[in-house]
């Protein structure tokens, strides 16, 4: 669980969160929704204690290893489809073998024997997603932040997406912050931002 306790954040004048008490519980998917700049990311942010709160706390299980895929997230255009796969495993000490690049690959479309040794400046915004999801995938994280993750996927790749969620979400604490409708309704809870204090 990632226990929200009295939790305020403003930036400058404008207030995002004042007093917010949250338990969100593993096992399930959290979908996190509400207008453009209502905080669904910063929320995400808060939660992986990428950001801290102006005023209390945010608790997350011990030694629980998080992973995100987000619009902010740096794959590196430089580096093939195989290298930024094999680069984020290294960070968390991992090495990934020819079987499992082609077995992420697999999962999430991106054929590693036709894409493998591109680079990923030549990726399309939907293949550049789907490497996204892959090192996702590749680092087993416990607690996984996800803004937008089928943003730019076509129908093949959020079918994927929406799969691998539901077969991993029982061991996972699973957050996702979105707009969209069909990743509204894989959600099993919904947080609807702005928090009212009084609920």
């Amino acid at each position: 669980m990632i226990s929200f306790d009295d939790v305020s954040l403003s930036f400058g004048r404008r207030v995002l969160f004042s007093n917010v008490t949250l338990n969100l519980r593993g096992g399930r998917v959290i979908g996190v929704t509400g207008k453009n700049g209502a905080g669904k990311s910063t929320l995400l942010k808060l939660a992986g204690k990428i950001i801290q709160p102006d005023s209390g706390s945010v608790t997350l299980p011990a030694e629980k290893k998080i992973a995100a895929v987000s619009p902010e997230m740096k794959i590196y255009d430089e580096l093939t489809a195989a290298e930024n796969l094999q680069f984020f495993a290294r960070l968390r000490g991992k090495s990934l073998t020819a079987e499992k690049l082609s077995e992420l690959g697999c999962r999430v479309g991106l054929d590693m024997k036709t894409f493998g040794d591109t680079r990923a400046g030549n990726f399309s915004t939907g293949m550049r997603q789907r490497l996204k999801f892959a090192i996702l995938l590749s680092v087993d994280a416990d607690i996984w932040l996800l803004d937008e993750p089928t943003a730019n996927l076509d129908d093949d790749g959020r079918e994927k997406f929406f799969a691998e969620v539901q077969t991993v979400k029982s061991d996972k604490i699973i957050l996702l912050a979105t707009n969209d409708n069909a990743e509204i309704e894989i959600c099993d809870e919904i947080i609807r931002l702005p928090i009212n204090n009084e609920e």
